[in-house]
Parts: C-alpha cells; sequence; structure tokens
C-alpha cells in the first residue's frame, strides 16, 4: 500500500470510530461560555481510550491549554513504555501526578497527551518486543485522531525522555504529514551501541534491572515481589503496597478495563527473559519481535533523512552513550537540528561533571532546559508556522570548564590532531620510546561502582565514577602539563595485544590525575575482542566512530598466544585539563559491575606491546 493511500485508509478509520466515541472524547474548543445547549464540554484532562487501526485499544491522557477553548492549537505527545500515569484518576487536574508534566507546555499555549503503548499501563495488547514496527506505527493512529479534533491545527510533535524518546524519534519514519517536531531527549540513537552491548558486551547489571523493572510496570504475574526480592525488600505484600498503582481511564468502568487490559499483558515477550540473552549478543540478531534493529534510529536512517521534520536534542557526555548518538545524528542527518550535550546525569536533574562538586546542581538548571524545548514546539507547532530553515546547531559544554561553546561543524574547527603514545613500562608521552611487553595486570574485583555513565540510565542519579579503587590497574601516564589541555571529541586507541585467552575484553579509561595524585574519570571504551575486525567501509549511521558492524558473520576468534592489532574509540567528551596535572590510559580486561566477563577469573593476561605500535590520537584545542 502506497503511504498517502495508508493515510487515507487511517483517516476513514479515525471518522468511523468517532462514531462510536463517547462524548467525553469529543472536546469542544469554545461555544457558549454561559453554558447553553450548543456549548460543548471542555475539559483540561480527559483519559480515554482510543483505538487503533488493528483494533488495539491504548489508554491515553490528554491535556488542553485555555488556547483551546477559543482556538486550535498545536499538540506535543509522549508514547511511553512506563505507564502513562500512576494513582486513580483524580477529578482536579492539577492533582493529577502528570500535572507536572504538563504544565509547561499548558502555559505554553500547547495541549499534550501522553499514551501508554500498546501491551502497557492501561492498553490492550501483548508486547511482541520493544520499539517494534507496531509500536511506532501506533503513532500515525494517534496522529490521525488527533488531527479530526476540533480544537486542533493538525500540527503534531513527538517528545520524550530516555526510552520515550526513542520513540518520539522514530516516529519520523513514518513520513506522517502531521508530524511537524520532534524532541528526542537523553535518548539512545541505537540501544545495542550506546546502553545495551556497548563495545560488544552484555550491560548484564542495567538489562537485569530492566527486565525486572518493565516486567513489574507491565503487572506480569510475580513481577512486582521478583523486584522487590532485588531491590533487597523480601516483604512482597509491602513491597506490593508501595509499588506505584497504574491509573484507569475515565468513567465507572475504567477500573475494569484495566484489569483486562493486565491480564493481556501476561503475554509479553521481554529481553532478557522470556527471550534468551545469548541468542542477541549480535547486533544483527533477532528472536522474533525482538530485534536490535528496531531499537535503532540508523535502521531508518534514509526515512528519517526523507521527513525533513526538525529535531530538538538534549544529551550527555556522561549519559551512557546519548552523546555519541547525537553527535552521529548530527553528522548523518540533514534535518534541522538543535542539539545540547552538557554534563548531568540521565535525564538532567543532576549536574555531573566529574572536575565539579558533588553536589553541584545541573546547568542549566531543569526550568532553563525547558525553555528552549517549548520555544522550539511553539516555532514549529503554531498555527501557520513557516516550513524549518534547514540549519544545525549544536551546543556542547567542556568538562573541567563549565562553558558551553556553539557550532555548526562537528569537530568543531581549530583542532590540533595529536597522538601520545603507550610507550615503555607505563608512560604515555609524544616519543613512542622504546618497545616492551607489559602484561594488562588481571583484577577479578575490577569495575566502575554503582554511580558510572551505565547507572544513571536505570537511576537517574548523578555520575561520579570513584577511580581509588582502580589505582593499581596498569596504567600510562604523561608528564605534567605545561599549560592547559582541552580534548574534543572522540579520541581513537590502538592497543598492539597478545592473547592470553580465546575470548576476553579490553576497557580502556581516560583519567586526569591531579598534582596531588587524585585521579578523576573522564571517559571510557570497551570492546569485546571477537569484535575487533574493521569493517571496509564506514556506516552512515555511524559517520565517527571506527567502521564496526558487530554482526555475527564478522566476529573475529581470539587465538591464544597469537599477536593482535586492536581498535577502538573512547565514548566522545570535551574536557579541559589544567596545568600541572597529567593525563592517563588506564586498562583492564573487566567491569565486573556492569557486564558479562568473557574471559574469566583464571584466565592468562593479555600481554601489551608498547611503542610505536600502540597509541590515542585525540584532537587537542
Amino acid at each position: 500500500m502506497k503511504r498517502d493511500d495508508l493515510f487515507d485508509t487511517r483517516r476513514r478509520r479515525v471518522v468511523q470510530l468517532m462514531g462510536a466515541m463517547p462524548a467525553l472524547w469529543l472536546l469542544g474548543c469554545g461555544g457558549d461560555d454561559d453554558g447553553g445547549e450548543e456549548a460543548a464540554e471542555f475539559r483540561t484532562l480527559s483519559s480515554f481510550y482510543l483505538e487503533a487501526r488493528d483494533g488495539t485499544r491504548l489508554a491515553a491522557d490528554l491535556w488542553l491549554p485555555e488556547a483551546a477553548r477559543t482556538g486550535q492549537v498545536g499538540i506535543v505527545v509522549e508514547l511511553t513504555r512506563y505507564v502513562r500515569s500512576v494513582g486513580p484518576a483524580s477529578p482536579q487536574p492539577e492533582e493529577d501526578p502528570n500535572y507536572g508534566h504538563a504544565r509547561p507546555f499548558l502555559e505554553a499555549g500547547l495541549a499534550w497527551m501522553i499514551v501508554d503503548a500498546r501491551g502497557t499501563g492501561a492498553s490492550f495488547g501483548r508486547r511482541g518486543g520493544e520499539q517494534t514496527p507496531d509500536e511506532i506505527e501506533d503513532f500515525g493512529d494517534v496522529f490521525d485522531w488527533i488531527a479530526a479534533q476540533p480544537w486542533s491545527n493538525g500540527r503534531c510533535g513527538t517528545h520524550g525522555v530516555s526510552y520515550p524518546g526513542g520513540n518520539a524519534e522514530v516516529a519520523a519514519r513514518l513520513g506522517h504529514p502531521h508530524l511537524k517536531a520532534v524532541a528526542p531527549m537523553f535518548s539512545f540513537y541505537d540501544v545495542y551501541e550506546h546502553l545495551s552491548m556497548p563495545g560488544g558486551l552484555y550491560s548484564r547489571a542495567f538489562m537485569d534491572l530492566w527486565r525486572d523493572y518493565v516486567a513489574a510496570l507491565d503487572r506480569i504475574d510475580g513481577a512486582i515481589c521478583q523486584l522487590g526480592r532485588v531491590s533487597g525488600v523480601d516483604d512482597c505484600d509491602a513491597f506490593a503496597a508501595g509499588f506505584p498503582p497504574v491509573k484507569p481511564v475515565d468513567g465507572a468502568d475504567g477500573a475494569a478495563w484495566l484489569a483486562v487490559a493486565q491480564r493481556e499483558h501476561q503475554d509479553n515477550v521481554s529481553f532478557p527473559g522470556t527471550v534468551d540473552a545469548q541468542g542477541l549478543l549480535f547486533h544483527d540478531d533477532a528472536s522474533g519481535g525482538v530485534a536490535w534493529r528496531h531499537m535503532s534510529s540508523g535502521t531508518y536512517l534514509q526515512a528519517l533523512r526523507d521527513s525533513g521534520v526538525p529535531y530538538h536534542v538534549r544529551a550527555s557526555w556522561l549519559d551512557g552513550g546519548s552523546a555519541d548518538g547525537a553527535l552521529a545524528r548530527f553528522l548523518a542527518q540533514d534535518n534541522p537540528q538543535e542539539v545540547y550535550i552538557g554534563a548531568t546525569s540521565h535525564g538532567g536533574a543532576y549536574g555531573s561533571d566529574p572536575f565539579g562538586a558533588a553536589d553541584a546542581p545541573p546547568d542549566p538548571s531543569p526550568a532553563a532546559q525547558m525553555a528552549p524545548l517549548l520555544a522550539f514546539f511553539q516555532r514549529h507547532l503554531s498555527t501557520g508556522a513557516e516550513p524549518p530553515a534547514r540549519s544545525k546547531r549544536l551546543h556542547y559544554v567542556t568538562l573541567g570548564e563549565g562553558v558551553w561553546r556553539t557550532t555548526d561543524t562537528w569537530p568543531p574547527p581549530g583542532g590540533r590532531g595529536t597522538r601520545l603514545y603507550l610507550a615503555g613500562t607505563g608512560v604515555l608521552a609524544g616519543d613512542p620510546g622504546a618497545a616492551a611487553d607489559v602484561e594488562i595486570r588481571v583484577d577479578p574485583r575490577a569495575g566502575t561502582g554503582g554511580t558510572s555513565r551505565w547507572d544513571t540510565v536505570g537511576n537517574g542519579a548523578r555520575v561520579r565514577v570513584d577511580r581509588a579503587a582502580s589505582a593499581g590497574l596498569t596504567r600510562f601516564v604523561t608528564a605534567p602539563l605545561d599549560a592547559d589541555l582541552r580534548i574534543t571529541g572522540h579520541a581513537n586507541v590502538q592497543l598492539e595485544l597478545t592473547a592470553g585467552r580465546g575470548d576476553g575484553a579490553v576497557f580502556v579509561y581516560l583519567e586526569a590525575i591531579d598534582p596531588d595524585g587524585a585521579i578523576t574519570y573522564v571517559t571510557e571504551g570497551e570492546l569485546r575482542l571477537i569484535h575487533r575486525r574493521v569493517a571496509a567501509t564506514p556506516s552512515p549511521a555511524r559517520p565517527l566512530r571506527l567502521p564496526r558492524s558487530f554482526a555475527r558473520a564478522d566476529a573475529l576468534p581470539t587465538i591464544p598466544g597469537a599477536r593482535m592489532t586492536l581498535q577502538l574509540d573512547l565514548m566522545p567528551t570535551s574536557v579541559r585539563l589544567r596545568a600541572g596535572h597529567r593525563l592517563a590510559l588506564c586498562l583492564t580486561d573487566r567491569d565486573v559491575d556492569h557486564f558479562d566477563d568473557y574471559a574469566g577469573p583464571d584466565a592468562p593476561p593479555l600481554v601489551l606491546h608498547t611503542g610505536a605500535v600502540s597509541w590515542i590520537d585525540f584532537l587537542a584545542y
């Protein structure tokens, strides 16, 4: 079916559905203020079921601004798998749990709608995976319903943080005529690389948390008790009593419909869980509807480009790989973009500059983060809005300096290509020096604690990596800097290694060491050894990274005792090191706090060959 025919079919379906909708769904946008017979009901908040093209009923909350009483307005839509609202429905909108989220949009003259994704919250259906094509297609049904309402000017935007942010972006692949602006916030351009499998390493700590949390949200039988146990609460009844309830739709039958919907959720497919994680360790793996390609914007790159829809993006240097994805999108897509990369927690609530105070507030504040977002939607969703200009701007902060800069190109102009060699037995210098063989120390306890860049995704807390516990690991360190050094972009590392085992991983941490010897984490890169093959051609969706597919067919097993060249890139950053500090590379073979161990505790160590064959490249400013 052609795209235009699909939209026409949806519009006919919307007209059919409207005939069966309760009056509650059809909110007027004006009429007689004295309450005459011709006045349509106006409610700031309504909660109802919206039927999708396949008959699945999706629970939605609709908030209308005062401007909708007398005119038509644009709307921002969030499609979430994290439950659209918790607690019972309230007759007072300001008492609703989502009022704090809706209020800024309402005050900006925009309507706001949040929808439970199919198979979650109070919505019906089952989930065959995450961000499946069916889930994203639901946006089209929502947009068509909105465009048919008398208060709507037909201009829709999408928004969300984290998973809903990913949905907000991938909605653009539909090419829907009513979608005019998208705002993926702290989302992951490729969930495989940026969150669940960075470097091809299974992030068990996050994935196990994800499995238990979303199963509890979906009300899978026994899941709330399981989440309680892993949270350290053995009293299931007590934990369940404190677990937020799901909000039903309005009406006397809302609670009954919620119970029926939650029984349908029992057939949800989860990963990990009902789908074995071992079958999804490579980027091209799939199991039914569970597939990394569905959670990678690069899969739909051409459709996203063709949409021309403008973007508003926020990410952080310390938030998993969200900054890497923001930069990849900035280069790969010509869509108009306004991008902000800060030094905050996931979601932007806490400051996370590793050189700043432990309790530093976020920069900018949450309110200041909202201001450009609201202006973006007002600009693109207002009636009669001008077509978006084809321009891109990137705003980024520098760690250790707190200075924001703006550029329309990346990397920023003015950088000097710099190479430092891993020389001798612990020196990082511009001269490769004499070659040596250095064993990468094996520490079965090596990790990065519970507040790393991989933890903020699960708990939203600030990032603070304590490197004191890693003081005994293998390090290569520069002499004290004669002057301040600013590094911006992706650093690339080459290591010449001899494998001591048939599989394993390498972790490389970029650090700063102050004159007193205190070690500060800056960024990192990791790679499972079997993924060391570099592809012949780069991927358009990852223009800043070394060409690497992470495909099952491209796996390159290691041979114990054989020498190999391994290249990897670190997560991007912008950091200033003060004069007198030293730059360091820390090498290890595991992070037991976050990732599966592919070598085992008794494996022989990797041997690093230093000198001209092992180095780090970066841009200095």
